[in-house]
């Protein structure tokens, strides 16, 4: 099975949407097919031995649409992300050629629609404007055809091939509505004599025929702006990639198109580059700007042994970085295909939408045929006129594009920003899953503390030099291997410290180490273990209990039998973690503090960070159970983690969160994931999703709203109140205002910033 995503070219409205996906979907071999409108794209989940791409382009071309595919020659090549590359680069040109074409009608349909509307200025106005001239139909008639035909042709063409196919679109309402006012104008000019009702003289309405074409192509031109700009993001993040990197060879360092990178080669990185792609640094120090990986302002440093991220950019220094991952493979391309899986995706109610306007248009058809018969029927005269007008405005008015756009604008804002600030979804379900969250559980490491231990407090005795003290620490942990003896060792290069040369090392397993230094016998370890070597410990046993009451791992440094230095060491509460809790608490979550630390240490962290609840000691098997205990209750829960044991409790919450220092694994598993180590990011992306989805609710409420209230006001009901019908051009520019609305509602997305 293979999943492939598709330019779709010619799709208008939310019931395209309906028949492309129908379309693929007939095909035999394909699972499954999703089509964002927003993009113009098609997800396609289909068997490669059973269908090629070519049947797919023919069964979206039998249904009035063209399917960009990937050419043959790409299409063989193992590597696939070149030929979605090239695929999206057609989609790019046709989408530009299509602006460009609806820009050009646009503007030629609004001059000749001023000059309509000039030669009949005196008519429209009722008499009251009177100008040196009189209206001339026929004059009109001339202006007006070129609009309609030529102008209104994209509309015509694709409305035409949705009634081959036994479908009815937006295109079909605009087509309908402009040549019903067309035609009746030019029979009344062609033959004026047979359309005088009861002594009324009839009007031509040109100039409504050429103001709805004009107002339509203005919605659809800025339409179709306003979604490209909403997938900038995306774009931005890809153009992250230089163009060229230096490269050691035998001769020298040359300059390579950065698609010709290869695992292994040796990067030169100046200041001011962008890296080219991930690695790890062999030599050199620098810090390097990950905000477009991270969010965060401040660059780290970077230093052998360190990895750098494609796209980042090098402040300072000069380095030389091994490349590891390029192309398809690197952080940058994965970040970017997660997104635009996100993207195309779909939440649950916008399959609702979907299923809506599929029968939508049929629906509007058959209401503006009644409104029209009614007006007909019972409408004062001239009759006729009236129950066009009103049938008209109907039509033009109910066009389902803003139901279209709603959603996937939103959906594909609010991603596009989310990757900007380093807050990634793997799909649109995960944000509607969002308002059902009571429960948020945190693993404690890695989530709310760094996941490194450190020194957190210390005492040194006053009897002996502190430089003296801290190069002997520093000495013997140097050779330790304990876990604690990194913490205590990083502690100690911090400080001013003599050079101290240990002799007779020795390694107690599960006590500590020993060693000749100066003549004297010194120890590190535990204060059992000092004890029983004949150290006394009284004289700190107050400040020990604090220390192990608080949760640390307390370390003890002794020289013959005098105690010298005692060290506490625990995992640090990271910047921002009780902010995280309290914006947390405030979405009305409780939240559960898990870990497998002992209790006493899950609680003094617990409290120092305000969590509802801890649950300590916890084995990694049952952090799955926990999340499923919950579940069980009632409460619908999300997880956070970033580790491998965190895998099968992010799979089983309601909505996985997943930090992105941890493993890959964790990653896949979760439905959103947090890049970077700072915790407040965990916030910021539960309140980017809440604030997409409430613009995804309030976009669908504008579009049904606008519906439910102006096709009664299209069809007439406030005549008895005005004695005026809504004129089908006012419809026209309301119809195109709906969309625009909709997609610039949703555009606000990318000016979020979190709130904390």
């Amino acid at each position: 099975m293979r999943n492939d995503t598709f330019p779709v070219i010619g799709m208008h409205c939310a019931s395209c949407v309906r028949s492309v996906e129908k379309a693929l979907g007939g095909v035999p071999g394909v699972k499954s097919a999703v089509v964002n409108f927003a993009t113009n794209t098609a997800s396609v989940t289909y068997e490669p031995n059973r269908v090629a791409v070519a049947d797919l382009a023919g069964a979206v071309e039998d249904a009035g649409y063209k399917l960009i595919g990937p050419e043959e020659s790409d299409g063989s090549r193992s590597d696939h992300r070149g030929a979605d590359d090239h695929a999206a680069h057609l989609a790019a040109e046709a989408v530009a050629e299509e602006l460009a074409d609806y820009r050009r009608r646009f503007w030629i349909a609004a001059v000749l629609t001023v000059a309509i509307m000039l030669v009949g200025l005196r008519h429209m106005s009722g008499g009251l404007i009177l100008v040196p001239w009189h209206p001339d139909p026929r004059l009109e008639l001339l202006l007006c055809t070129p609009i309609v035909w030529w102008a209104g042709l994209p509309f015509h063409r694709a409305s035409w091939s949705a009634l081959k196919h036994g479908r009815a679109d937006m295109n079909t309402l605009v087509t309908v509505g402009t040549l019903v006012a067309y035609t009746y104008s030019l029979a009344v000019t062609l033959w004026p004599d047979a359309f005088t009702p009861f002594g009324h003289e009839p009007a031509v309405y040109f100039e409504t025929a050429a103001m709805i074409v004009t107002l339509i192509l203005l919605g659809r031109w800025l339409e179709a702006r306003a979604k490209t700009r909403a997938g900038a993001a995306i774009r931005e993040l890809l153009n992250l990639r230089p163009a060229t990197a230096r490269v050691r060879r035998d001769s020298g360092y040359l300059n390579i198109p950065v698609g010709e990178l290869k695992r292994g080669d040796e990067v030169l990185l100046r200041p001011g580059e962008r890296v080219a792609a991930d690695g790890v640094v062999i030599l050199g120090q620098s810090a390097v700007d990950e905000s477009m990986l991270t969010g965060e302002p401040l660059a780290n440093a970077k230093g052998v042994g360190d990895r750098v991220t494609g796209g980042t950019v090098n402040t300072t220094g000069s380095v030389t970085y091994r490349v590891q991952r390029s192309g398809a493979d690197s952080t940058l391309e994965q970040i970017a295909r997660l997104v635009q899986q996100a993207q195309g995706s779909k939440p649950p109610i916008q399959r609702l939408v979907d299923r809506i306007a599929a029968v939508f248009v049929p629906v509007v058809i058959l209401l503006a045929i009644t409104v029209f018969i009614i007006w007909l029927s019972v409408g004062p005269e001239p009759r006729f006129v009236m129950a066009m007008t009103a049938a008209v405005a109907v039509l033009i008015i109910a066009c389902p594009c803003a139901l279209g756009l709603a959603t996937p604008t939103a959906i594909m804002v609010g991603t596009g920003r989310g990757a900007q600030l380093g807050l990634l979804f793997k799909n649109a379900t995960a944000l509607e899953r969002l308002p059902q969250i009571d429960t948020v559980i945190l693993d404690k490491t890695g989530t709310v503390t760094s996941g490194v231990p450190s020194v957190t407090d210390f005492w040194l005795t006053p009897e002996r030099p502190a430089s003296q003290l801290w190069g002997a620490i520093a000495a013997l942990e140097e050779r330790s291997e304990h876990p604690l003896a990194k913490a205590i060792l990083s502690r100690a290069e911090k400080e001013s410290r003599d050079d101290a040369s240990p002799t007779d090392f020795v390694a107690e397993p599960g006590l500590g180490v020993t060693a000749k230094i100066g003549g004297a016998l010194w120890r590190i370890g535990s204060a059992e273990w000092l004890t029983k070597s004949g150290i006394a410990t009284d004289p700190l046993n107050e400040r020990l209990k604090e220390w192990e009451d608080a949760g640390f791992a307390t370390a003890l440094v002794g020289a013959d039998s005098q105690l010298v230095a005692a060290f506490a060491v625990g995992d640090k509460l990271k910047d921002g973690a009780v902010a995280l809790v309290s914006r947390l608490k405030s979405y009305g979550w409780r939240v559960v503090l898990l870990t497998g630390d002992r209790r006493k240490a899950a609680e003094n962290v617990g409290g120092s960070i305000g969590v509802d609840e801890v649950i300590a000691e916890v084995q990694p098997q049952e952090k799955h159970e926990i999340v499923k205990m919950l579940q069980d209750q009632g409460h619908r829960v999300a997880m956070v983690g970033d580790g491998i044991n965190d895998a099968p409790a992010l799979a089983a919450a309601d909505l996985g969160i997943a930090i992105s220092t941890g493993t890959d694994i964790a990653k896949e598993a979760a439905d959103m994931t947090v890049l970077g180590s700072r915790a407040g990011a965990i916030a910021d992306g539960v309140e980017l999703g809440r604030r997409t989805l409430a613009t995804i609710r309030a976009n669908l409420f504008w579009a049904f709203f606008y519906n439910v209230l102006a096709i009664p006001v299209a069809a007439g009901v406030l005549y008895p109140y005005t004695h005026r019908l809504l004129s089908p051009a006012i419809a026209a520019a309301a119809m195109a205002f709906s969309s625009i609305f909709v997609v610039t509602n949703s555009l606000r997305l990318r000016r979020f910033k979190p709130s904390v």
